[in-house]
């Protein structure tokens, strides 16, 4: 049994601390002339507070300075001014930073990634100097660079401005957007096109409106598309603008470390299953990578309110349905004491993927156990898409952390666009719905698991008119008008 508990005790070492283990920071490289908006990008993409990332006077900056930000651990920003009309010392010197990172032997003191960053220019004219193009050019030893064209939104301005005789909204949005691509191919993507084909490109703006805000998704889905197996997991702790990506992390974070160790964990009920969810549960936390600094998502009363959310999929009797609410309160680490009349905060979405092998044993075992599983995954998935997107819409004037009452906000939005209550009922359809042999089939849960974690994703550009009720309702208790924006 001792040497059982000990495999057991190596199985459930964190998923998450292992990749940290081997490289805890995503270290990127922001290149660009003072002015191109590189502090502004890194704020948006990071959720932080740099005061500043270019610098007034060319050369101050020190390329191999490395700047962390306490709100955000998980990232390390090298920054270097773009290169002046006939200067060499600049080029030579970011060229050999480049080159010397790359001989570094451990992936940490590697660099992960490079954005060059270039204002739109608002006229017609050569947007790339010699010295630009000749970076553009140059064997960068695998870094990945996104060329990032910023102040997307100040082109629009000045289109629409000169847009005089169009009088209609819904035809003016259409007249503006297509001219500003026709603008950006002609101004921007083809004179990078004719230097280079190899990097990829985006336009960004860091404002929070709906027509800008997939603009910065885009920034890091372009980024997260040319990084290894190795490095984008940790992107996706780093970046706090890309819910997919977060959840995209939690699958593969899951499937990395927990098929075989959820199996085993069954064979010692109590502690060792208990531990199995406390890790599982820890370490998607670790992965959405939310400013919290006093630990409110991974406490035990939030564990314990997150059991009692699903206490009304148990269909049985209300004295064994005590049983079976403790018994998972108890699974998730929670105290096994009278349950109140509260509802339950949420834990990132794709944690079902990672218990997913054990969700067909705990089957065979009880069912009853399986739904009350199964709910509780998707309800985490619902109600944490609120907190990230009532965080990230409201932090334009400061850099939020979790508290109290911005999840009971993700908690009202989540009841009230009735996502609770369509979830709850797809899980016990599919319970209810599934004969017992089929349970052979591992993944059956799993399936079903990613299959409503989907119905219930969040996007607000997409949003019915309950949840911009809902949204509504929640931009009224903040003094600020941010969230009515998001619900227009």
């Amino acid at each position: 049994m001792a040497n059982n508990l000990t495999i057991i005790e190596q199985e459930l070492a964190s998923s998450t601390e292992e990749i940290l283990a081997t490289c805890p920071k995503f270290r990127i490289l922001v290149l660009g002339k003072s002015g191109a908006g590189k502090s502004s990008l890194i704020n948006a993409t990071f959720n932080v507070n740099l005061a500043h990332v270019s610098h007034e006077q060319a050369g101050v900056s020190n390329i191999e300075d490395e700047i962390t930000s306490e709100q955000n651990s998980r990232f390390i920003l090298h920054d270097s001014q773009g290169f002046a009309a006939g200067e060499t010392q600049n080029f030579e010197t970011v060229k050999k930073f480049i080159d010397d990172r790359a001989k570094q032997q451990q992936l940490k003191d590697r660099l992960h990634a490079i954005w060059f960053c270039m204002e739109i220019p608002t006229e017609n004219g050569a947007l790339f100097e010699r010295a630009d193009q000749n970076f553009l050019r140059l064997d960068l030893q695998n870094v990945p660079v996104i060329v990032v064209f910023t102040k997307y939104d100040l082109l629009i301005s000045k289109l629409e401005k000169e847009a005089t005789d169009i009088e209609d909204d819904e035809e003016l949005e259409k007249y503006v957007h297509q001219k500003a691509k026709e603008f950006l191919d002609e101004t921007c993507v083809q004179p990078l096109k004719a230097i280079t084909d190899t990097h990829s490109y985006v336009e960004v703006s860091t404002r929070k409106d709906k027509v800008y805000r997939d603009t910065l998704a885009q920034l890091v889905r372009k980024t997260r598309s040319h990084l290894d197996e190795r490095i984008w997991i940790l992107w996706a702790l780093a970046q706090r603008a890309n819910v997919d990506e977060k959840i995209s992390a939690c699958i593969e974070v899951g499937r990395r470390k927990y098929w075989r160790g959820l199996a085993a964990s069954l064979h010692f009920p109590g502690k060792s299953l208990k531990q199995c969810l406390d890790r599982i549960h820890d370490d998607v936390i670790d992965v959405w990578n939310f400013n919290d600094p006093n630990m409110l998502l991974k406490c035990q009363d939030f564990k314990y309110l997150l059991a009692n959310m699903v206490k009304n999929l148990d269909d049985r009797g209300s004295i064994h349905r005590r049983k079976v609410i403790a018994t998972v309160a108890g699974i998730v680490g929670a105290i096994t004491s009278a349950i109140p009349g509260a509802v339950a905060i949420a834990i990132p979405a794709a944690a079902g993927v990672a218990i997913a092998q054990w969700l067909y044993f705990a089957y065979q075992e009880t069912p009853d156990i399986l739904q009350l599983i199964m709910g509780y995954i998707c309800d985490l998935t619902s109600v944490l898409q609120c907190l990230f997107w009532i965080m990230r819409v409201h932090e334009a004037e400061e850099v939020l952390e979790v508290d109290p009452h911005l999840i009971e906000l993700a908690l009202d939005a989540h009841s009230e666009t009735g996502a609770q209550e369509f979830i709850h009922q797809q899980v016990r359809s599919f319970i209810t719905g599934t004969p017992t042999f089929k349970f052979h089939k591992k993944d059956l849960a799993l399936e079903e698991l990613v299959k409503i974690i989907q119905s219930v994703r969040f996007k607000p550009e997409e949003a019915g008119n309950s949840q911009r009720h809902t949204l509504s309702m929640i931009s009224r208790m903040f003094t600020s008008s941010t969230l009515q924006d998001l619900a227009s």
